[in-house]
């Protein structure tokens, strides 16, 4: 590879064989051995264990480290099928935990971004980037340059990561050591590259898989399925507190507003009462035009009940407040506010897979679930915002309530004593 071009080029050793084969058996000038096969070995042979894109490349960093080869600084960027996460980054250096960075959609007309190396191999196609950075005075083409200088490199190298979906993606190497890297080293490195970037694909996949059903499924229903509970109409049966929400005069604001609108409530609304109940533990399972139903799901123990119990009053509590704080950039003319009923009750209800052959829905369903929509359907006639069941009162967690009396509830046999919580 020259050392200030932008195209990598493999170098033949003196005798006419592969450069990566005569460097990669025979030690550079302070006797290191690098095993391309011992490498190669351990990347391809994971021994049936899954390793997280940060384990994987802090290990591949180490064992390199550990050889003797003088790498500083590991970058890669990873595209994701997140609806709001663009790409995922991964920050190694020597001495310091693997990073993992989160890039939002927003950031792709940042300046960081339309100014970095990835942005120009992206739009170029190049085969990859160099950059020495022990020059003095030397003017560098991009700004994150400086600040890799700044932590004591000596040179730099991007990589694309072409993955076999035809994706492209992208790995940066940093040493720090001087001189820069050596012709050996380089070729030992663009000699690795397409190992690493066939068990980086199969771990980040399933990374991604994993969030991308988390995103929709929810995080328990994403477990389940990725440990292999999908058969049609197989459930289990588990003791759940049901959280179930409905946004307020919602049939009003679809016929009086624009669909843009529409959506954009939605999101504030979701948003507003999605993130208490994750937050606290709980399982955010449908979303079905205004309402949202959650699980916490409990364990045999009463204390796990209590404990769950006062989550989902949290939670509660703090989805109203959230609410009634959505400012006006995010409502439509004519709505002042948002308001939802949520119901809280605790019962069994059956987890699984319910569908037709080719599209099933994980989720919950039971008279536990359907009595906690029938009682928020009272919140309406009581204008109270949260209402809880007598079986959800029972927790010891639920102290600050107060007696509505007994309701008759659609579908169910005989009237449920309802309370609120006093505070709200």
């Amino acid at each position: 590879m020259d050392q200030r071009s932008d195209k990598i080029k493999l170098t033949a050793a003196p005798d006419g064989s592969d450069a990566a084969d005569s460097a990669l058996g025979s030690p550079d000038s302070q006797g290191h051995v690098w095993s391309r096969h011992e490498l190669a070995s351990w990347l391809a042979d994971h021994a049936g264990l899954a390793m997280r894109p940060t384990e994987l490349i802090s290990t591949l960093c180490e064992r390199l480290v550990s050889a003797g080869f003088p790498v500083f600084r590991v970058y890669a960027t990873l595209r994701d099928l997140h609806p709001q996460i663009m790409a995922r980054t991964f920050v190694w250096q020597r001495g310091e935990a693997c990073q993992e960075i989160d890039r939002f959609f927003d950031e792709i007309n940042s300046r960081a971004y339309l100014e970095s190396p990835v942005y120009a191999l992206n739009q170029t196609g190049a085969s990859g980037f160099r950059q020495r950075l022990d020059v003095p005075g030397e003017k560098l083409p991009y700004p994150v340059l400086y600040e890799i200088q700044a932590a004591g490199a000596t040179d730099y190298v991007a990589m694309p990561l072409q993955f076999t979906d035809g994706s492209r993606h992208f790995w940066s190497w940093s040493t720090d050591a001087p001189g820069g890297f050596t012709t050996d080293q380089l070729t030992f490195l663009y000699d690795l590259m397409p190992l690493i970037c066939l068990r980086l694909e199969l771990e980040n996949s399933q990374h991604v898989m994993q969030h991308l059903l988390e995103t929709y499924l929810g995080a328990d229903a994403a477990r389940r399925v990725i440990g292999g509970s999908i058969h049609r109409g197989e459930g289990e049966e588990i003791d759940a507190i049901v959280f179930f929400s409905d946004l307020r005069g919602f049939t009003r604001l679809a016929d009086s507003s624009e669909p843009r609108d529409v959506v954009k409530v939605l999101s504030a609304y979701y948003e507003s009462v999605a993130t208490p109940v994750q937050e606290r533990g709980g399982d955010v399972l449908k979303l079905v035009g205004d309402g949202l139903l959650a699980i916490f799901p409990l364990k045999q123990d009463e204390s796990d009940a209590d404990s769950m119990g006062c989550r989902a009053v949290s939670a509660a509590r703090d989805a109203t407040k959230r609410l009634s704080a959505v400012g006006s950039e995010h409502l439509p003319d004519g709505v002042a506010e948002l308001r939802a009923g949520i119901a809280l009750h605790k019962g069994k209800v059956t987890y699984g897979n319910v569908g037709a052959q080719d599209r099933l829905d994980f989720t919950v369903i039971g008279p536990a679930v359907n009595e906690a929509v029938r009682v928020e359907q009272l919140s309406k006639r009581l204008e109270k915002p949260v209402l809880v069941t007598s079986a959800f009162a029972n927790l010891d967690c639920t102290t600050d309530l107060l007696s509505l009396g007994f309701h008759a509830l659609r579908g169910v046999r005989e009237p449920k004593e309802i309370f609120t919580l006093i505070d709200l």
